[in-house]
């Protein structure tokens, strides 16, 4: 029996910032913040959550293997541009951490960092494919400001599953395969499922439901038919996204 690909994942949680920045256009700041035990703690939970969630949205045609979480005491001391208005904490940034997962086998780089809310950050969550700058490891640079509000939700980890799946999208678009095999992961806003109508999201886009569904914000239903195959093509008849065939294509070369 064949053994379904397993992406081995490091998440770096660095406990601070402190660091001076400036975007291309020339805006200037510094950011400095400590997290808090309850924070890093936090995240710690939303980090571990992840295998589980990958096995279960997957059916099982996909698996993270966790093969660390570092608590990392030294503050984040950089960040880099990734446009003309946007920073994040990118592979050299972190390039200590980096080398010391050189040799491990690491086919996913988390890193998770507190800012002070006010720098000029690509997202949330950034991520970027299979890159050298992370030892040939997909990497998320992720902030931890707002885990408490994260902490509520039906699946706290599923922000961390998201960048995650960016990584994944990444691969592939690596190895040739685009919008006619899965749609982009934010296509949720005008999507819907091949499930049964009465079934989640009940006919509707994944937006729609998602903002209705009484039982709290999540968009678990989206990821779930998403790495299952279960999305509805806009422009002609059929279902599309990751289905076994793609998670194979996917799968770490290492």
């Amino acid at each position: 029996m064949r053994v379904r690909p397993t992406w081995r994942m490091a998440a770096l949680v660095f406990t601070a910032s402190d660091a001076g920045w400036r975007t291309p256009d020339g805006t200037r700041g510094r950011t400095r913040r400590a997290a808090g035990d309850a924070e890093i703690a936090g995240i710690v939970r939303q980090v571990e959550a992840i295998p589980p969630a990958v096995a279960a949205w997957s059916d099982g045609a996909a698996a993270v293997e966790l093969v660390g979480i570092q608590v990392v005491d030294r503050p984040i001391v950089s960040l880099s541009a990734t446009g003309p208005h946007a920073l994040w904490a990118g592979p050299g940034d972190v390039r200590p951490e980096i080398e010391r997962l050189r040799g491990s086998r690491v086919d996913s780089v988390v890193v998770v960092w507190p800012s002070d809310g006010q720098v000029p950050l690509c997202g949330w969550g950034c991520t970027i494919g299979p890159t050298r700058d992370a030892g040939g490891a997909g990497f998320s640079s992720i902030v931890s400001d707002e885990w408490h509000q994260h902490a509520r939700r039906p699946f706290p980890e599923e922000g961390f599953v998201h960048e995650w799946l960016h990584q994944v999208e990444g691969t592939l678009q690596q190895r040739g395969f685009g919008p006619d095999d899965f749609p982009s992961l934010h296509d949720a806003e005008v999507l819907t499922s091949c499930r049964p109508h009465d079934e989640p999201p009940f006919g509707q886009t994944y937006r729609r439901w998602h903002d209705r569904n009484p039982a709290g914000h999540s968009w678990q239903d989206w990821y779930a038919d998403w790495m299952t195959g279960r999305v509805r093509r806009r422009d002609r008849d059929g279902c599309y996204g990751l289905t076994r065939e793609l998670w194979e294509a996917a799968r770490p070369r290492r």
